[in-house]
């Protein structure tokens, strides 16, 4: 049956069939046609898809994910087939293609004809003989020994070049020992589970790694040239999904044996680390499909309940993406798999329910794009990039603006050394600190445990970067002890850890004092107190800092304690100022006073702090519109304090960026972290971000209107959890998280405006403006 897609015609399919009745998913783009193809009991808990020579579509249904006891439908995965009886060109009779899987994920075909099924723990070549719809010969390709038997974490996305090699995804498989053996015997064994993409022939032979440091790579995508583009689920704590351009060599920066959450310090997951490649953007929560087509490419998003259409923007040898939610639906529209029909509309499957176990319920959904768009070309490879086609290259990808001690190493990995040891002590003390980072990083996913005090010495040394520090600290700690899964709080307990040891210098805490959580239960006020008594300048400043950044109340008290003490560093005094502006009014006395004072940067604090909390007026200035950028970036050419720009950025009053944005460890993680903010944007672009903060918004960044059922409106940001519990979580502009339950919200609605705050211009002086910019100019150190 093909239905379009109405309202109440599609609530009475629905109470007719059964099921629970919900709002239709709505189609954003108006030039766009969405129908309801198929629903249960026809098809259930779809996941794969793709259409055959003959223009029959082939869906992988599940009835062994997680299956649950009383569970009364077929035995095993099956094919499912849905083809044209009569030959009037449309689909309306569905069969089973083949039967007797367990754990199926994906399915592909090739241009022979021959079908590919992939289930956890292998790759199955399928063939119809005599072309009655329904395949004759199973033959096994490629299969993974593993003790591991969740259903999703195996093998799953599977993509075929034109030369006919195959590119298969292998997702964490919870970090266990795995062998993966190909047609020809040929093996490739793992023994900490590590993840990653492989290739091989046609007919599975020839099984080699291609890229790795993925999590669960579900679907993978190769355009006419070559190309290779994958979604990737995201670890626990590590937000967002990515996706990805695949280049062979590539290591995407995560390694299951360091925690499931992604945020150990030896993980990356967006080219964080050097040697690491960074994601092209993030997607919607869940992705698991994806399929380049009309010049973009299109994502299914099973835990955000939408379609999503990326268009590639080149960005070096790589891409960045823009994205538009084309379909959006509620808690019970759960994209799946997806392909591309011969008239150049989508297909896509509908898991429905957010339920993990098979339940029963499935649709399958066409979207018909305009004429216009489908004939839209892919957009071609970007120039200088050379390492994206499917090629037997030994070489690894390296990142642009890798140096050459670190080109070799990573070269040294990629082919095997038996010298590995003598290299890694060398490149330890390299001048490059991007090499010694990866050697740490080498040194620890490896276990060589004979170079731990090799790595250990790196503490005597200077700290060019907080990551380096924590790389550091980590592998130290994992090559000291036996290997076990690390949770979310791995940096704040190695933080702990430092902190508590005399023998460190007082450099070193003050370090290890920035990057602790503010409020961490160790930060308690007589430690801080006993911290701003040190002989040493930036421990004291690190420990306001972190005081300014707790949220306990009694931190006000010794805050003004600190801003009025004659014998402080007039340095923390500032800072201490810049605190109490969360409480100007309680404070105006002190503030006050020392707004009328003699020493300048008290004064000029002071009286930032009261103006911005509103207690004094604003300056009457003249200032040019804020989409007026050449006005602007003339009027704001002269450079400002960058050292009170910084207490800017992280006051509680003005523009609050410390609320999203970190820099150098400090504040919030919700937005990117502006360290190197000027190492990619010149002083313009950085001007323009602060006025017009919603003229560029990247895809993981986009917020979101949501409209409940009780009429009322909400406007935040998506904040990805682990799972899919019914609730989700959002943060507004003012950095406050509000929950919702998914079957509350009445509509969903993408828009561009960020939530970084517009009008600053109107908030802040252009001497603020000044101070601002130039903080975010200056060089990272």
């Amino acid at each position: 049956m093909k239905l379009t897609l109405k309202p109440m015609l599609f609530a009475m399919l629905l109470a007719i069939c059964g099921v629970c009745e919900a709002a239709p998913p709505r189609v954003t783009d108006d030039r766009c046609k969405l129908e309801l193809i198929a629903i249960e009991p026809e098809i259930v808990t779809p996941i794969g898809m793709a259409f055959d020579r003959e223009g029959r579509l082939l869906v992988v249904e599940s009835h062994t994910h997680q299956r649950p006891e009383g569970y009364d439908g077929p035995p095993a995965d099956r094919v499912r087939m849905f083809a044209d009886s009569d030959g009037d060109g449309r689909l309306d009779r569905w069969s089973t293609f083949a039967e007797g899987f367990r754990q199926a994920m994906n399915v592909l075909v090739r241009p022979d004809g021959a079908v590919y099924i992939v289930t956890r723990r292998s790759v199955m070549l399928l063939r119809d003989i005599d072309n009655d719809g329904v395949a004759d010969i199973r033959i096994e390709l490629i299969r993974l020994e593993s003790d591991d038997d969740y259903p999703h974490n195996g093998l799953s996305g599977i993509a075929q070049a034109a030369d006919g090699t195959l590119v298969i995804g292998l997702g964490e498989n919870h970090g266990i020992a795995y062998r993966l053996i190909g047609s020809d015997g040929k093996v490739i064994a793992d023994d900490g589970g590590q993840d990653g993409f492989f290739r091989c022939t046609a007919e599975g032979a020839n099984v080699e790694r291609l890229a790795r440091g993925v999590w669960n790579p579900f679907g993978i995508c190769i355009v006419a040239d070559g190309r290779i583009f994958a979604v990737d689920n995201d670890p626990d704590a590590s937000p967002p999904c990515r996706l990805l351009h695949v280049v062979p060599g590539g290591d995407y920066g995560y390694l299951y044996q360091y925690g499931r959450a992604g945020t150990h310090p030896l993980q990356a997951w967006n080219g964080e680390l050097p040697g690491t490649l960074p994601m092209v953007c993030g997607t919607g929560e869940a992705p698991t499909a994806i399929v380049p087509h009309a010049g973009s490419l299109w994502v299914t998003s099973w835990g955000d309940h939408r379609i999503e259409r990326y268009r590639l923007v080149p960005r070096g040898a790589s891409y960045g993406a823009e994205r538009e939610v084309v379909v959006q639906g509620d808690a019970d529209f759960r994209p799946t798999g997806m392909a591309v029909a011969p008239d150049g509309s989508l297909y896509f499957g509908d898991w429905v329910l957010r339920d993990y176990p098979v339940h029963g319920k499935g649709r399958v959904w066409r979207l018909v794009l305009p004429d216009d768009e489908q004939r839209l070309p892919f957009p071609p490879q970007s120039p200088g990039n050379t390492s994206a086609a499917v090629h037997h290259s030994n070489e690894p990808s390296v990142p642009l603006d890798a140096d050459e001690p670190l080109r070799k190493l990573m070269t040294f990995r990629r082919l095997g050394t038996n010298r590995a040891e003598a290299i890694l002590r060398a490149a330890l003390q390299d001048e490059s600190a991007d090499a010694r980072l990866f050697a740490v990083r080498w040194i620890a996913d490896e276990r060589i445990t004979t170079l731990r005090d090799d790595v250990a010495e790196l503490l005597n040394g200077p700290q060019p970067s907080p990551r380096y520090y924590l790389a550091v600290l980590a592998a130290i700690d994992w090559l000291t002890h036996e290997p076990s899964m690390r949770g979310a709080g791995i940096s704040d307990e190695l933080l702990v850890r430092e902190l508590r040891n005399d023998q460190r210098s007082a450099e070193i805490h003050a370090l290890a004092l920035r990057l602790l959580l503010p409020d961490h239960r160790f930060l308690t006020t007589n430690r801080l107190r006993d911290y701003l008594r040190s002989q040493h300048l930036p421990l004291r400043l690190e420990a306001i800092r972190s005081l300014a950044q707790q949220s306990k109340l009694e931190r006000f008290d010794l805050m003004a304690e600190v801003a009025g003490d004659n014998a402080q560093y007039v340095e923390v005094r500032a800072e201490a100022i810049v605190g109490l502006a969360a409480a100007a009014e309680k404070h105006r006395q002190l503030l006050e006073q020392l707004a009328a004072g003699d020493v300048r940067i008290l004064r000029d604090e002071a009286q930032r702090v009261l103006r911005l909390a509103g207690v004094h007026p604003a300056p009457m200035e003249a200032k040019p519109p804020a989409d007026e950028l050449t006005a602007w970036s003339a009027l704001l050419k002269d450079s400002g304090n960058a050292v009170a720009g910084r207490r800017l950025f992280f006051s509680p009053v003005g523009p609050r960026c410390g609320v999203c944005h970190q820099h150098h460890g400090r504040g919030g993680r919700i937005g990117p972290d502006l360290t190197n903010i000027s190492a990619s944007n010149t002083r313009e672009q950085i001007i323009a971000s602060i006025l017009q903060p919603s003229r560029e918004v990247a895809p993981h960044y986009q917020p979101w209107i949501l409209v409940t059922t009780d009429g009322k409106s909400h406007t935040g940001l998506r904040l990805p959890k682990p799972g899919d519990d019914g609730l989700e979580h959002y943060v507004d502009a003012d950095g406050n998280v509000f929950i919702l339950p998914s079957e509350s919200i009445d509509l969903r609605k993408a828009t561009q405006t960020s939530i970084m705050p517009d009008g600053l211009p109107a908030i802040l002086s252009i001497a603020d403006l000044r101070d601002l910019v130039t903080f975010l100019t200056a060089p990272a150190d």
